[in-house]
């Protein structure tokens, strides 16, 4: 003889519901209430996480791919750097050594234009804000490397190569700036070629202090450029498949 099984509300059979004491029925009730925290909360455990506000504007794959080639541009102005460091600056001055007080006191009398800071991405730090200031970034130090080499007596035939690499970055920054849409941001150059020549050649009086800026001007976009590739690297939205 087949059976049918009786439904059940809260944990009790239909024919047991209408049997049982209030109080049995009170206890049924918060179990169910008791327990239904616990499942939700483990509903939200196998859910993927939403994606902070900063980067929903970045998850379009042209976007991700545009990141993903500034990413190998910064990769290899870091190890321009090096290079151009190398053949360009004497074994004296190292980008692995602290400076020293001698340094610090040219350093102070060159008065090098500084590279803007860059901050993680927040509401208040956002994808334009930062591609601006990687903008502008890029482009002092492209002013810095063409002045400091013109006026050193020993430059290095790497710079151009360098410079050539900061232009392509350049380039692909404002390609995210055009796919979001976003406008870049119309304050003028912090300072010309023609300016910082003027400036900086009466302090270069010899080949010791053009070393020196250069040496400054390297380590400088080095850690400007360490900077950029953490931002990129944030950037970086995971696909469904790495979930």
């Amino acid at each position: 003889m087949l059976l049918l099984k009786q439904p059940r509300i809260l944990g009790l059979s239909v024919s047991r519901l209408f049997t049982e004491t209030p109080e049995q029925v009170s206890k049924a009730v918060m179990h169910l209430f008791l327990g239904l925290p616990l499942a939700l909360c483990a509903l939200s455990l196998v859910s993927p996480a939403p994606i902070p506000e900063p980067w929903k504007d970045m998850q379009d794959p042209e976007f991700q791919e545009a990141v993903e080639s500034g990413h190998s541009l910064i990769r290899k102005i870091l190890d321009d750097i090096t290079k151009v460091h190398k053949s360009w600056i004497p074994t004296g001055l190292s980008l692995d050594k602290k400076d020293s007080s001698k340094l610090e006191f040219l350093k102070t009398h060159l008065n090098l234009p500084e590279a803007p800071a860059l901050k993680p991405l927040s509401d208040s730090f956002t994808l334009g804000a930062c591609l601006n200031q990687i903008a502008k970034g890029l482009k002092l130090h492209q002013t810095l490397l063409t002045v400091v080499s013109k006026l050193s007596p020993a430059k290095s035939e790497m710079v151009e190569e360098l410079l050539c690499d900061i232009s392509d970055l350049l380039l692909q920054v404002h390609k995210m700036q055009d796919l979001k849409k976003l406008l870049s941001n119309p304050e003028p150059q912090a300072v010309s070629v023609s300016q910082l020549q003027e400036t900086l050649a009466p302090k270069l009086s010899d080949e010791y202090k053009s070393h020196v800026a250069a040496h400054l001007t390297l380590l400088q976009l080095r850690d400007f450029s360490k900077d950029v590739s953490r931002t990129f690297r944030s950037m970086t939205v995971p696909s469904d498949s790495d979930n």
